[in-house]
């Protein structure tokens, strides 16, 4: 993104020395939402592993590496950016917490 460092990076890495699946896992697609917008980047490197395993095969000095990168998008980087949407956003953040305190 715009050769911008990222505003969250996180990498986690799974090693196993043999894994063998009795049922293979479903897979699941991880969702990335809230406030601001953002921009996300996944990427996995696999080793020795299929991304589709077979069940019952024993798969061998396997490594999983997760990294995900996420950029935060503040409105005024959109292209619809309006100076008056920022001041009504405001507006509304201060009435919510005005009415929480």
């Amino acid at each position: 993104m715009s050769g911008r460092r990222p505003d969250l990076e996180f990498f986690t890495s799974v090693k196993a020395k043999e894994v063998k699946f009795g049922k293979v896992p479903e897979r699941r697609k991880v969702t990335y939402y809230g406030e601001p917008g953002h921009e996300t980047e996944v990427d996995v490197q696999r080793e020795n592993i299929p991304e589709e395993p077979e069940e019952g095969v024993t798969y061998r000095d396997v490594k999983v590496d997760w990294a995900v990168e996420q950029w935060v998008v503040h409105p005024a980087e959109d292209e619809d950016f309006e100076a008056e949407d920022v001041a009504r956003e405001v507006e509304e953040r201060r009435t919510r917490e005005a009415e929480a305190d």
